[in-house]
């Protein structure tokens, strides 16, 4: 019987460490919904298929320590971009890691000068996501 409420109070603990949607929910929109919490970086495609891109960046190192070389992000796009493997792009990001696959978010890119997506589109698109996925 004591093992049984010993098991009883092990779940109810580790079960309040985890936040309720609503939570994660207030977090996200929170953090996404702030320009200023957006950086800009410049990185190299090393795998590209369905809006999801590995990026050889460094940069990113400075601001997430733990990171490699390169990072998995998915692109906040109604569309597929036309990206290719190798290709050198400037994009638009918030280092975090939310409930999106340990990808981080990309709301902006541009490619030789040529914005593929734009800064309010792919903001847009992350939050609708975010809305779409979290506001229950």
């Amino acid at each position: 019987m004591r093992k049984f409420f010993l098991l009883i109070i092990v779940m109810i603990l580790l079960t309040s460490c985890y936040p309720s949607n609503q939570v994660l929910y207030g977090k996200m929109i929170d953090m996404y919904s702030e320009d200023e919490n957006y950086i800009s970086l410049c990185g190299v495609i090393i795998a590209y298929s369905d809006n999801i891109a590995t990026i050889e960046c460094e940069e990113l190192k400075s601001y997430l320590s733990y990171q490699g070389d390169s990072c998995d992000y998915y692109i906040y796009s109604s569309r597929k971009l036309d990206l290719n493997i190798g290709d050198t792009i400037n994009f638009v990001t918030i280092p975090y890691h939310f409930y999106n696959g340990h990808r981080l978010p990309i709301v902006e890119v541009v490619v030789n000068g040529n914005t593929l997506l734009s800064f309010d589109e792919g903001k847009t698109n992350l939050i609708n996501w975010v809305n779409t996925n979290f506001s229950k």
